[in-house]
């Protein structure tokens, strides 16, 4: 019996997630008269080189051309691209497939790439962005399981055949500006946050399964556990649970119960050796958070309780003694004492405190702001002290912490 007739626009979400969640290569599908082309590098090489062309296949396709082509493209600037031929007409659609690379990026290999692409140094963080979150492919692996699913959909490709085309010997007029790599920066940067907003968005609903898939697209497009240094890594898990927790505060689950869990994955990121061992956490973190927005809420509290509660968040940076809020609400010291530490589990001083090493790491992840500058911002005029609590709390000074972000 003959398979049913299916289109390039059926078959090809089916194809792009298959390759997406088995080698973390994204892809694009391109109709005549192919006008996304830049997508191929994410505006790679027109940030470097500014306006280029060139005779590849890719850039201007021959009516002559054969069907069914893999093309398999490297670039001077150290990545790979495939682009491959679905259909027979004159001018073909084809699948465009993002970067990737088929051996880890380290520092000497970018500072390589630049050096011979005439990147200036001052930009290397930039570029370390760039190319540590490409993935790493075994380049036949990925063309086979192509063929083979391709095929499946679209038995004429069968017929496919494989050209190679390297451009690592081109030469181009280098036309590096700062105007086009802030641009390309910001552009990335701006993805990101939709993908951070949108996982926490997932989050706080409390759908795990929304909340994985979130996840999952954001560590696709911003995070490679195999290629990523292991200070770097930590720095972005310290960056998510951090934002997590802190989108967390918008729904009823009670404080002390989001920073409790803050503080055990921020523990299990500082006391990871290896980068393999993390890479479950981020699923970890929002199945927990999900949890979380389920089971705990402050609809267990009382009244006075959840007022006290906002309170505290609202003047983390004022005076918040015993005498000061039991002042605020009108109730005997010792009263207000006992009900919140029957209902919270914390005395009011250990919450205080945890909550203002919270905001504190809030600070650090998104300012320039000095020790002593997040010190006094979040209530403690005695570095001292503030310095105790955030290692008590955190697992080191805030000079270490900071130093940390700074790598």
């Amino acid at each position: 019996m003959a398979l049913p007739y299916i289109s390039v626009e059926d078959c090809f979400p089916v194809i792009r997630q298959t390759i997406l969640d088995t080698y973390k290569v994204d892809s694009f599908l391109m109709h005549y008269p192919y006008s996304d082309l830049e997508r191929l590098d994410m505006g790679l090489r027109k940030m470097v080189w500014g306006t280029y062309s060139t005779n590849s296949a890719i850039f201007s396709l021959s009516p002559e051309q054969d069907a069914w082509q893999i093309i398999v493209l490297k670039s001077v600037l150290g990545f790979y691209n495939l682009i491959i031929t679905v259909t027979s007409e004159e001018h073909p659609d084809m699948f465009g497939f993002m970067p990737f690379r088929t051996e880890p990026a380290t520092p000497a290999v970018i500072n390589r790439i630049m050096k011979e692409n005439g990147i200036p140094p001052q930009y290397t963080s930039n570029m370390q962005q760039v190319y540590y979150n490409l993935p790493v492919v075994e380049m036949q692996s990925l063309i086979t399981t192509l063929q083979h699913l391709i095929t499946a959909f679209i038995p004429g490709f069968a017929a496919n055949h494989v050209e190679y085309i390297n451009y690592t010997s081109e030469q181009h007029e280098v036309d590096f500006n700062e105007e086009r790599i802030h641009k390309f920066t910001s552009d990335y940067m701006a993805n990101l946050a939709e993908h951070i907003k949108s996982c926490g968005d997932a989050v706080i609903t409390g759908d795990q399964t929304a909340s994985s898939e979130s996840m999952k697209s954001l560590l696709n497009f911003a995070v490679s556990f195999s290629e990523t240094p292991l200070s770097q890594l930590k720095e972005y898990l310290s960056y998510i649970n951090t934002f997590l927790s802190a989108k967390m505060m918008d729904t009823q689950v009670h404080p002390a119960y989001i920073f409790k869990q803050m503080h055990t994955f921020q523990l299990k990121i500082n006391e990871t050796v290896q980068a393999q061992e993390l890479q479950h956490l981020p699923y970890e973190m929002v199945r927990k958070y999900c949890l979380l927005v389920k089971n705990f809420t402050y609809d267990n509290y009382s009244y006075l309780i959840r007022s006290v509660v906002n309170y505290i968040n609202q003047h983390l940076s004022s005076e918040l003694s015993l005498a000061t809020l039991a002042s605020e609400f009108g109730k005997n010291a010792s009263y207000l004492s006992s009900e919140f530490k029957k209902e919270v589990g914390d005395t009011l001083t250990t919450y205080i405190n945890k909550h203002r090493i919270l905001a504190s790491l809030r600070y650090f992840n998104t300012t320039d702001m000095s020790v002593a500058e997040v010190s006094n911002a979040v209530g403690y005029t005695d570095m001292g002290y503030f310095s105790r609590l955030f290692r008590k709390y955190v697992g080191q000074s805030p000079r270490e912490y900071k130093k940390m972000l700074d790598k």
